[in-house]
């Protein structure tokens, strides 16, 4: 395979930036260069997290969900989660689970149309996306914030750097607004130039980094829409 290839730089926890190589894999086969490069680590908590009075649980992320199934052993609460990998990762974890597939606004709205009897709890990261307990709050339910993982932000070894500014294209896709802060943080100037693939408006808002070629938002928040766009952009730099 040629050294031309396009360098793809993920920057999501490791066991994310696995998955979603393997899906592109599946898309493109080996048309591009795969570098891995996590700006976050997930540390989950382990302290108990009560739940008197509790009647459902809402979930933004599958890492809330493993920090709640390694500190409870709780299973009787229905789950609501933001969209369909959250919740199936509810289910695999023994919860009844049900999916916005969609946004926090999405979320909040599903659950106002028919919430649960008892306050919610929110069990997030300590940095995340959307107020869901303001916007519960706004249509009438008791809900309540716990935080149960970190966000632990890393930096580049220097040999990142000196890969991406020896590509003739990054592509690189982004899928937070605070990974696209730490991602802009660590990039500088490398890139000869970049191709950038935004989960959403406030994931491109976010990003102060060097000023991308292109830039494309997914029409939806979630991997497929992401891989449908960058095999797009795969392709046509493939194009003679």
């Amino acid at each position: 395979m040629s050294d031309d290839r396009p360098l793809l730089l993920l920057t999501r926890p490791r066991l994310q930036s696995d998955r979603f190589a393997r899906a592109l894999s599946d898309r493109v086969g080996q048309a591009v260069e795969v570098l891995t490069a996590p700006v976050m680590e997930i540390e989950l908590f382990d302290a108990p997290i009560p739940l008197d009075g509790v009647g459902g649980l809402v979930f933004t992320s599958e890492n809330g969900v493993a920090a709640f199934a390694g500190a409870s052993d709780n299973r009787s609460l229905p789950a609501y989660c933001v969209g369909d990998r959250t919740a199936r990762a509810a289910r695999a974890a023994g919860l009844r689970a049900r999916s916005a597939k969609g946004t926090a606004v999405e979320l909040i709205q599903d659950i106002a149309a028919d919430p649960p009897g008892g306050r919610l709890l929110h069990l997030r990261g300590e940095h995340a996306r959307g107020d869901v307990c303001g916007g519960l709050a706004t249509q009438g339910i008791e809900a309540a914030d716990r935080v149960v993982y970190a966000q632990r932000a890393l930096p580049f070894a220097p040999e990142v750097l000196q890969r991406v500014a020896a590509a003739s294209l990054t592509l690189l896709p982004l899928f937070s607004p605070r990974s696209a802060q730490l991602v802009a943080e660590r990039l500088g100037t490398a890139p000869n130039r970049l191709h950038i693939v935004s989960m959403s408006p406030a994931v491109t808002e976010a990003w102060t980094g060097p000023q991308p070629d292109i830039l494309r938002e997914a029409t939806r928040p979630d991997a497929a829409a992401m891989l449908d766009i960058l095999a797009d952009l795969i392709d046509a730099a493939a194009a003679p």
